[in-house]
């Protein structure tokens, strides 16, 4: 485990940095980053009004989620419920498993990691 954190730190380092160097308009995009026995990263990026994490109602594994942009999120829980997010980038957040379905609702592109350990 602490070879995950260690790992998902260096790359939240990276990322981080990175992630204000272009300004180029984001294409939608799902994108397997890494996969091993350990875990599974993949990069998210979602224009606004399209879906921030996967495809209509979905569901994750428990994992880490670290936005790199700033975002505006409009997440509906398998049960219904809607709430609505802004958060920073940079932020970084524990998820247990679960089904939603999540929407960029703000005006500006968002960019995503999700790092799912495995079990």
């Amino acid at each position: 485990m602490k070879k995950l954190l260690v790992i998902s730190f260096c790359l939240f380092g990276f990322l981080f940095n990175s992630a204000g160097q272009t300004n180029v308009a984001l294409r939608d995009t799902i994108q397997l980053l890494l996969e091993n026995d350990k875990m599974r990263v993949t990069e998210y990026v979602s224009n606004p009004g399209k879906d921030v994490c996967g495809l209509g109602e979905h569901s994750h594994n428990a994992h880490l989620t670290i936005l790199v942009t700033d975002a505006s999120v409009i997440l509906t829980t398998e049960d219904g419920k809607t709430q609505n997010f802004d958060l920073k980038a940079g932020t970084a957040l524990w998820s247990n498993s679960e089904t939603h379905s999540a929407v960029n609702a703000g005006d500006k592109p968002i960019k995503a990691f999700l790092i799912e350990p495995k079990e």
